[in-house]
């Protein structure tokens, strides 16, 4: 009879125990209908490639440190999933100028999210600074910008959390290749001639002009295979020069010994198929002569 009474005192205490409230998502089950509709195959097709991309979180991409021991995400590799704990904050900053449009968080009544800046300016940068309510909670998190959209997977635990949190963009490196790009582009386009395409920077310039003929070479330079002599339009008026290249300078009882190149003129340039240290320009003859000495600076 004693054994019998210990029982029935035993079972009225199991019936009269308060039955607990289950954290995080069994709260949910508690409260929320368990009849799922049945998914069509289009459905069930996206959501596999859902389920592939939040796999992502322990396939993918592992974040990495940043300045002052931030967590770095690369933005687009993967969803990041936030560890928050209770009694704790998380700090999401977002990149320099970006601003929030709007915040959608899917558990409203056990996460907050509030917003903080740091800097002014173009160095402004807004920060989501997150709270869980309880542990075992998940929920998500999509975050609206002027420049991109954020979705975010929240998790609570009791003591571990990421105080801070940041994101690595791989369009700031392509801007940065771009940017030197063009500006590469642009100098390129400064040193080069318009009307031929000759880049400055492979062109040598050093070279001596002696004579004040009215034809007398603007300049004269050379592009390593090609002399090229830039004429005045005055040459248009008179007789176009003949270019003699000068192998060595005659003396008082000597004349000078010179040779004859291959060269063509095109429009106002002379365009002479070698490189030549010196060389002359002679236009009329006997006293009437005009001459102009060129001469390759070594």
């Amino acid at each position: 009879m004693k054994k019998h009474m210990i029982t029935l005192l035993a079972a009225a205490m199991a019936v009269s125990e308060p039955i607990l409230a289950v954290p995080g998502d069994d709260l949910a089950d508690k409260y929320f209908s368990k009849n799922n509709p049945r998914l069509t195959a289009q459905e069930k097709a996206a959501l596999a490639i859902a389920k592939r991309w939040e796999a992502g979180k322990s396939n993918g991409i592992k974040p990495v440190s940043g300045a002052n021991g931030a967590i770095h995400f690369i933005y687009g590799a993967q969803q990041p999933s936030i560890v928050c704990a209770v009694l704790q904050v998380c700090d999401v900053a977002l990149q320099a100028g970006e601003l929030v449009n709007s915040i959608h968080l899917g558990d409203t009544a056990r996460w907050t999210v509030e917003p903080a800046i740091t800097g002014s300016g173009p160095a402004e940068t807004q920060h989501l600074i997150i709270k869980p309510m309880d542990v075992g909670l998940e929920t998500s998190l999509v975050v609206t910008t002027n420049r991109r959209t954020y979705h975010f997977k929240l998790r609570s635990h009791r003591t571990e959390y990421m105080p801070q949190v940041a994101f690595t963009y791989p369009e700031d490196a392509l801007a940065k290749w771009d940017a030197i790009q063009t500006r590469e582009t642009q100098a390129r386009e400064q040193k080069t001639l318009p009307q031929t395409g000759e880049y400055l920077g492979d062109l040598n310039f050093n070279y001596e002009l002696d004579g004040d003929a009215a034809w007398r070479p603007i300049r004269v330079f050379n592009d390593g295979s090609k002399t090229i002599l830039q004429m005045p339009k005055a040459m248009a008026q008179t007789e176009a020069p003949t270019l003699l290249v000068l192998r060595k300078e005659g003396g008082l009882f000597s004349d000078d010994e010179t040779v004859i190149v291959n060269y063509r003129v095109q429009g106002d340039r002379y365009i002479v198929d070698t490189v030549f240290d010196q060389a002359i320009l002679i236009s009329g003859v006997g006293r009437s002569q005009d001459r102009v000495t060129i001469r390759r600076e070594q």
